[in-house]
């Protein structure tokens, strides 16, 4: 899914994003998750004592967390400078000062100058059905579209001397834990846990 702000909109900074992106089916995915984890602890509910609830309870719970931390936080965005991947756990900053190209055959990826790589869970396998379709028809051409012209806008805009100047003796990208995504994670492998032992 392709979303654009408002072109009224105002902006706060040059870092605010520009575009972002997820697959149109993630957010589908995710409610369903949701909505399936809700029920699963609803039904256990009811349909036990006391004893029996805890167990349902505590799988409907990871259920839900997962499908939040799988599919409704997982998004790509792009702003003045970089390109911000979040992924699962992670949020990782690969700035167009050190981006060397992308390949979206299995997926987003980004490739730095060094040749490391980066990719992007908000953006699986963008086009694995549509091989035999032109480079534009295909699924990955609006995000591919979306990180070229970001690019194609950096190269000519304003930050571009500066961000070089920035990230030229530092690491080609920045890597950080995402506290929310961790927390989602571990608190589902917690219920998980604690429901199997209560069983």
């Amino acid at each position: 899914m392709l979303r654009r702000p408002s072109p009224d909109a105002p902006r706060t900074s040059s870092t605010d994003a520009v575009d972002s992106y997820r697959t149109r089916t993630a957010p589908i995915w995710g409610w369903l998750g949701i909505a399936g984890g809700v029920l699963i602890a609803g039904l256990g509910a009811t349909a036990g004592g006391t004893g029996s609830v805890a167990v349902p309870v505590l799988i409907g719970g990871a259920v839900a967390m997962l499908a939040v931390a799988l599919f409704m936080r997982p998004i790509v965005i792009v702003n003045e400078h970089a390109i911000v991947v979040h992924n699962i756990t992670q949020v990782v900053t690969v700035p167009f000062a050190r981006l060397k190209d992308l390949h979206t055959r299995w997926g987003l990826e980004l490739v730095m100058d060094d040749a490391s790589k980066v990719g992007a869970f908000a953006a699986p396998d963008p086009h694995r059905r549509d091989r035999r379709k032109a480079p534009s028809e295909q699924m990955a051409a609006d995000l591919v579209a979306m990180i070229r012209g970001a690019e194609e806008q950096w190269l000519e805009g304003p930050h571009r001397a500066a961000d070089q100047a920035a990230w030229a003796g530092r690491a080609p990208l920045e890597r950080r834990w995402d506290p929310v995504g961790l927390a989602l994670v571990c608190g589902a492998l917690a219920a998980v846990l604690a429901g199997f032992f209560l069983a």
